[in-house]
Formats: C-alpha cells, structure tokens, sequence
C-alpha cells in the first residue's frame, strides 16, 4: 500500500462508500464534495443529541486544521469493491480540509 497526496479538488471527487449520509438517503454512492454540500446543508439543523453517528465532528476537524492544530496529513483508506475504488474510512477527516480551504 503506498500513500498517495490528493488536493482538495481530487479529494472532492473521490468517490464514497456512503450513499445515505445525515439523513440524506440516497442509492447512488456519494463523492466526497457531495457529502460536504449535505454536510453544509444539514450541519446547521442537526441538534447534538440528535448526532448518533458524530457527524459533526467535521466542524471540530476544521477548526484544527485551520487553527494550525492538526499538522499531520489526513489518512484515507480505500478499498475496492466490485471494481470501484471507493474511499472506506476517514470520510469525515476528508470533508474537513475539502470545505476548509485554509486547511490546505
């Protein structure tokens, strides 16, 4: 396995396990991007104890990064599944430099 740097526009595109995120329900898998749009939109209407999945924590991961906190790059795995190479875990870490362009 070998590490690979995306910028935040590649981030954008890569394609997701999710297809329902928030609340959103969907059947077509999610790109990166398209999470952060349901994020922006649901983020400000979903109460803290309504958050099960701790959705929100895009926001805290943001503020780290743009506050020079988070200085370690941000980790992804990827698998594929049925030839789709789709990314599996970190998803949240990876909304956060997308929206955060002060992240970058």
């Amino acid at each position: 396995m070998a590490l690979q740097p995306l910028t935040a526009g590649e981030l954008a595109r890569t394609p997701t396990l999710f297809a329902s995120f928030m609340g959103h329900v969907d059947t077509r898998r999610k790109t990166v991007g398209e999470l952060l749009a349901i994020y922006r939109a649901r983020s400000k209407t979903l109460l803290p104890d309504e958050d099960a999945a701790d959705d929100r924590r895009v926001d805290r991961f943001m503020a780290d990064m743009a506050g020079n906190r988070w200085r370690e790059g941000v980790v992804l795995r990827i698998g594929v599944f049925d030839k789709a190479v789709l990314m599996i875990d970190g998803i949240h870490r990876g909304i956060a430099p997308t929206a955060c362009r002060r992240c970058m």
